[in-house]
């Protein structure tokens, strides 16, 4: 019994430790999303597209430099685009 906890254990911090940044990032939008109703999760991905949009646009619009921060945070915003284009794609189609 003792030795099944154990294992258990030492399998979760290795699961997470060999998670990395955006797949942290993933799951925690997943999670998030999943609270809300299927046919809403277009629309919340959309307004949270929409707020970081306007926020980077904001930010760089003061300072070129932070184009370098779009380049790298572009990746975490590829599953809500996902997410709003299935979505949609759903609707239209049906399937």
């Amino acid at each position: 019994m003792g030795n099944e906890i154990t294992n258990a254990i030492v399998n979760k911090v290795t699961e997470e430790a060999t998670t990395g940044f955006f797949e942290y990032i993933f799951n925690l939008y997943n999670q998030f999303i999943s609270i809300f109703p299927e046919n809403y999760q277009w629309v919340v991905s959309l307004i949270i597209i929409l707020a970081i949009a306007a926020f980077l646009f904001n930010l760089i619009k003061k300072n070129w430099v932070w184009i370098i921060l779009l380049v790298v945070i572009f990746p975490g915003v590829l599953p809500i685009l996902q997410n709003i284009f299935n979505s949609l794609s759903k609707m239209v189609i049906g399937k």
